[in-house]
């Protein structure tokens, strides 16, 4: 199942970008997303390459009731984001989530370019789930999953944009 994320944010790309490096704003984006307990790791800084590592626990009631069965009452997230050097004005990257004993995974691109006084985030990927039967059922739930976490996490980065 594909998923499309945009969000705009009143700062530049540098600022966004530095912001995506920093490990404080790691810890707060996964508190965001409703983590009770994260490992964060950036390995690199925003003038070059940078991998962001991000690992949650987080409540299975952030997933659908339905789904709850499968994974207990909390869900260990493994989130890691890969950017490139920048390429003129556009910074782009990679994405992978997993849940820990779950059988699926999202994967996408990730990019940052400017947009007017500020910059445009883009997130695309696809949530694989490989079940017979409810597979597309959990894909569903697990997208619904990224994009509600992703909207949280994009309005933890404004306030911290807004703040620094």
């Amino acid at each position: 199942m594909e998923i499309t994320h945009r969000h705009e944010f009143a700062a530049s790309v540098e600022r966004v970008m530095e912001m995506f490096a920093s490990e404080e704003f790691a810890q707060r984006r996964a508190r965001a997303a409703g983590a009770s307990d994260a490992e964060v790791l950036v390995d690199g800084d925003a003038d070059g390459e940078f991998t962001v590592s991000i690992r949650r626990i987080v409540p299975s009631s952030s997933i659908p009731s339905e789904f709850r069965s499968f994974v207990g009452n909390d869900l260990t997230v493994r989130y890691v984001e890969a950017w490139q050097a920048p390429d003129a004005d556009d910074r782009v990257g990679t994405f992978v989530v997993e849940i820990v004993g779950a059988p699926g995974h999202a994967r996408g691109a990730l990019g940052v370019a400017p947009a007017g006084d500020g910059a445009e985030f883009l997130a695309t990927g696809e949530v694989t789930v490989n079940v017979p039967l409810i597979g597309g059922m959990i894909e569903r739930g697990v997208a619904e999953a990224v994009r509600d976490g992703l909207t949280k996490e994009l309005a933890a980065a404004d306030a911290w944009l807004a703040a620094h």
